[in-house]
């Protein structure tokens, strides 16, 4: 059995294994141009409830196996002391932490209520209102195996209750009994994660208590087609006022406020060869405000270039590639791997001065 080091920092090998899944992906489709009126999709909707308006999923089975992430990977532990020097030894660590094996898992879907996801992470308060979030996961996952290691992981056992005829484990949160956080497994091979509302919500969905989401994030999600890493999201209004109504550049001053009509957002990432493709999609609420938007990100790549402190990003500007179809701007960029991996290096060198 491998040593686990317990000083080392999970969360910043968690971090590290977040954003290299980022750029590890398989196929990328592309974005939607008329969201307003989509489709309708033939897909079956997986057991996500309605309130939520944050959908993506990560096929991470296909990522951590993948030659090019195990690659990757190795480069930048290379250059980071923190980190294991290779993803084997990453992934038994989170193990070894957690109690959690991600060889487990095979796709995992995360879904959240955005308004409230973007106000804990901007405020961190107590009166915030409760946080909903959760993930689905698939994989060769036997329930009792799982729970005994987290429970001798943390040293003491889960606060069991049943819930239509489901076992849900949490940690008790006696400020927000809402937002504890909850593990269930509502079917075979699949475990749902995340705060109690929303692990239940869940349970409801797969018992026919409840119907699955629906609308536009989920007709946005679904025309994404197949990818490693794809999301949808509505943007809050909480999000987009905060963008100011102007900019200076030099002797001129820009008007950003198109940018308020901003209301979803899709991204997909994917991997053909060596080539890593990433496409965001910004879906405004008009045509106007969506053509004074390109024209702002094509004038700010061709521009930034000689504004951003860091060469490394400033020469990735000119690559981006942004068009625009009706109320929908798209902005894509394609990689090497090559150039991602001098890119994760220079970004690990800039944190350490």
């Amino acid at each position: 059995m491998k040593q686990c080091v317990k000083h080392r920092s999970c969360a910043h090998l968690l971090m590290a294994l977040v954003a290299i899944l980022l750029v590890s992906i398989i196929a990328l489709p592309g974005c939607n141009p008329t969201p307003e009126k989509p489709s309708a999709s033939t897909q079956i909707p997986p057991a996500v409830p309605q309130r939520a308006d944050f959908l993506g999923k990560i096929e991470l089975a296909e990522i951590i196996n993948d030659e090019d992430f195990i690659g990757l990977y190795r480069e930048i532990a290379a250059q980071e002391p923190t980190l294991p020097k290779t993803l084997d030894t990453a992934l038994d660590e989170v193990q070894c932490e957690t109690g959690v094996n991600l060889r487990d898992f095979g796709d995992v879907i995360v879904f959240a209520d955005a308004s409230t996801l973007l106000e804990s992470m901007e405020t961190y308060q107590d009166n915030a209102g409760p946080v909903y979030w959760g993930a689905l996961v698939e994989g060769a996952l036997n329930e009792y195996t799982f729970i005994d290691s987290i429970e001798g992981e943390i040293g003491r056992e889960l606060v069991t209750s049943d819930y239509q005829n489901s076992t849900i484990y949490s940690l008790a949160d006696t400020r927000e009994p809402d937002e504890a956080f909850c593990i269930s497994f509502p079917a075979e091979g699949q475990m749902v994660i995340g705060t109690a509302l929303a692990v239940r919500d869940v349970i409801d969905v797969t018992v026919g208590l409840e119907e699955p989401i629906s609308g536009t994030v989920y007709d946005l999600y679904a025309q994404l087609g197949d990818a490693l890493i794809k999301l949808a999201s509505s943007v809050p209004e909480s999000l987009t006022e905060q963008i100011p109504a102007e900019m200076p550049v030099g002797p001129l001053t820009l008007s950003l406020l198109s940018f308020r009509d901003i209301e979803y957002a899709t991204l997909t990432l994917g991997k053909s060869e060596a080539i890593v493709n990433t496409e965001l999609c910004l879906v405004f609420s008009n045509e106007d405000s969506a053509e004074d938007s390109r024209w702002l990100l094509w004038t700010g790549s061709k521009l930034g270039k000689n504004v951003v402190p860091d060469p490394e990003v400033g020469d990735l500007l000119p690559k981006v590639q942004i068009s625009r179809s009706g109320s929908s701007v798209s902005l894509t960029l394609a990689l090497a791997m090559s150039e991602i991996e001098l890119l994760a290096q220079a970004i690990l060198q800039e944190k350490k001065q």
